[in-house]
């Protein structure tokens, strides 16, 4: 027999793995796959004061109606999707994916802000959390500040933000500003800060709100990190196993698949600029042949706990 015949009759089939992905403890599993992500933020990171970010994605999905699936237009061949929130420290060449869970259509974003930034300060000290837009809210905010953690968030720009930022361009306001975002109901104060950014069209102005004490300048420059976690989420899918299956559970698993070996990628990366993604597969793939060398006193080791 030869080596290639030979390896692919050690590789399980993929009915074989579709079928054991589906007897999977997905509990199980999530809290294995956060084990470990605690593990590697530990060896990537000595401080524990770190920044975060907390985004939304949907990916679009090409069967049947379900539940858990909602709607967005904006979705290529599709009205469908499957939302997920992510949360992910964004360091410098570091930026790893901690935690990431379904959405459902019936849930408030501003619950799973929550549950997510409590589950960040169960792993460290957030310092700083970047939100987009989508976060700009008194709701959101008031969950914010009922935390020992900093934000900075783009302001929406409503009718009261625009005249601000007018004034401002005119020379009649300041960059720094206490403001009050309001409901129909509820208010909070925040600090309005406005930044200006020159552009191929012009001068941009940017306004943002945030509850530090840094000048304009700082909070954009701050700012610029949230990309790392869009940058991160476009990372996931090339890690991501391509399926047709209409089973939430199992794409649930391929996410959290998908986010520890995106994560395995960042350590073993550890700041450097290689290897890439592509490489990466060769990286591991050296990794399992070492271990199954240290592995033949005994053939038949235990299933691992997360496809058990």
């Amino acid at each position: 027999m030869d080596e290639a015949s030979a390896e692919r009759q050690s590789r399980p089939s993929p009915d074989v793995i579709l079928r054991r992905l589906c007897e999977v403890d997905e509990e199980h599993a999530r809290k294995n796959v956060e084990e470990l992500n605690e593990q590697i933020l530990g060896m990537l990171f000595p401080s524990e004061e770190l920044t975060i970010a907390i985004d939304f994605t949907i990916l679009p999905y090409y069967g049947e109606e379900d539940p858990m699936l909602v709607s967005d237009s904006r979705l290529p061949g599709t009205n469908l999707g499957i939302k997920f929130a992510v949360l992910s420290v964004v360091e410098e060449g570091k930026t790893i994916t901690l935690k990431a869970r379904q959405v459902s259509p019936f849930e408030s974003e501003v619950s799973v802000l929550g549950e997510l930034l409590e589950f960040a300060e169960d792993l460290m000290n957030p310092d700083l959390v970047l939100l987009d837009r989508g976060f700009y809210s008194v709701e959101a905010v008031r969950e914010l500040k009922s935390r020992d953690i900093g934000f900075i968030i783009p302001a929406k720009k409503t009718n009261p933000v625009k005249e601000i930022c007018k004034k401002y361009k005119k020379g009649k306001a300041p960059a720094e500003t206490s403001y009050t975002i309001s409901s129909v109901k509820e208010e909070e104060t925040v600090r309005l800060l406005i930044t200006e950014k020159e552009t191929k069209n012009g001068t941009e102005t940017h306004p943002f709100i945030t509850n530090l004490d840094i000048d304009p300048d700082k909070a954009s420059e701050n700012y610029s990190w949230r990309w790392r976690i869009e940058t991160n989420i476009r990372e996931l899918e090339k890690f991501k196993p391509f399926t047709t299956s209409q089973s939430m559970k199992l794409r649930r698993l391929y996410f959290l698949i998908a986010m520890t070996l995106y994560n395995l990628w960042i350590l073993t990366r550890d700041g450097d600029e290689r290897p890439r993604a592509h490489e990466f597969k060769r990286h591991l793939k050296l990794l399992l042949t070492v271990l199954q060398v240290f592995g033949k006193e005994n053939p038949r080791p235990p299933p691992v706990p997360a496809l058990a």
